[in-house]
């Protein structure tokens, strides 16, 4: 989704709403520049959205800044949680989510927040899908993988995702169109030219998997299946440390079930940039290093799975 004028008027009708046209609108972001120092040609394109540059910037910073609270609360023994039966929520969740929401609105005052602890606010073209502690049941018993993760969307289409595992310092960003990085170097998911039998696949399994019982038993299937043809099935409850892998070639797909929109967003831009290919279907995204990965994944799924991928 990004904030180009589509010819369907959405434009003003947002600019309706809030009590301010398109261009007030865009001398307030132009302000902010100027008196940040930027020159604000570079932050906004002919239209009036922000260049991939800008977003990507934004990104970055509001990662880190949500990942360097996590590492010193992790470190410091700050990771009280609350548990559930299928989830927990920590004290620093909600904490994280807001120092990401504030590096947004710095920059972009007017774009949509969807947090994964607040929900969404706001009705502005570019929506930002935060989640601000990717692996939550790990920080909560001090396993140490866990991510923050943002991605900017417009009109149904991510454009910029960023990921920053804190406790190892690795941050991925990914700008559709012009490839993805970790730690401003290029990463590319480059194929171990393994057979399943010798690698290491991701499962991840999303919330409504797990509270729906014949979602449950499906999943539950899946993961058979895979343990059957994989070498080893990787569960590590921090879909985002998965998706750092994959884009880094480190293990040789995923395969998601109902995945969770708050890390899929970002995760799926940052593969996809990192040369990943993938199929999907609503409900199931499954991705490799190379396509005879890819289609050794699929035909190692479920039959009812699997002819749902294929049609």
């Amino acid at each position: 989704m990004t904030e180009e004028d589509d010819g369907t008027g959405r434009e003003d009708d947002r600019g309706a709403a809030d009590g301010r046209d398109a261009a007030d609108r865009r001398t307030d972001a132009d302000d902010r520049d100027a008196a940040g120092g930027r020159d604000a040609a570079n932050v906004w394109d002919a239209a009036g959205v922000p260049t991939p540059d800008a977003l990507a910037e934004t990104a970055e910073a509001a990662v880190r800044a949500a990942g360097d609270y996590l590492a010193e609360r992790f470190r410091d023994g700050g990771t009280v949680g609350e548990y559930h039966t299928d989830d927990v929520k920590a004290e620093a969740d909600e904490a994280a989510e807001e120092l990401v929401f504030e590096r947004i609105r710095e920059e972009f005052p007017t774009h949509s927040l969807h947090g994964e602890e607040s929900g969404r606010s706001g009705d502005g073209r570019v929506e930002w899908v935060v989640d601000p502690l990717d692996g939550t049941n790990n920080y909560a018993i001090d396993y140490p993988s866990i991510a923050s993760a943002v991605a900017a969307r417009a009109d149904d289409e991510t454009l910029v995702a960023a990921i920053y595992e804190p406790l190892v310092d690795d941050c991925y960003v990914a700008v559709r169109g012009a490839g993805a990085t970790v730690n401003g170097e290029e990463v590319t998911a480059t194929p171990r030219d393994r057979p399943l039998d010798r690698s290491t696949v991701s499962f991840v399994v999303g919330l409504p998997a797990l509270r729906d019982g014949d979602l449950r038993a499906e999943a539950e299937a899946v993961r058979r299946a895979l343990s059957g043809q994989c070498k080893r099935v990787l569960e590590t409850w921090s879909p985002c440390v998965d998706w750092g892998l994959l884009a880094r070639g480190s293990i040789a797909g995923i395969v998601c079930a109902y995945p969770d929109p708050f890390e899929q967003e970002a995760g799926e831009l940052l593969a996809s940039e990192a040369g990943v290919v993938s199929t999907s279907v609503d409900g199931y995204y499954v991705a490799a290093g190379d396509e005879e990965t890819l289609t050794a994944l699929v035909e190692a799924l479920p039959e009812a799975v699997r002819e749902s991928l294929d049609e």
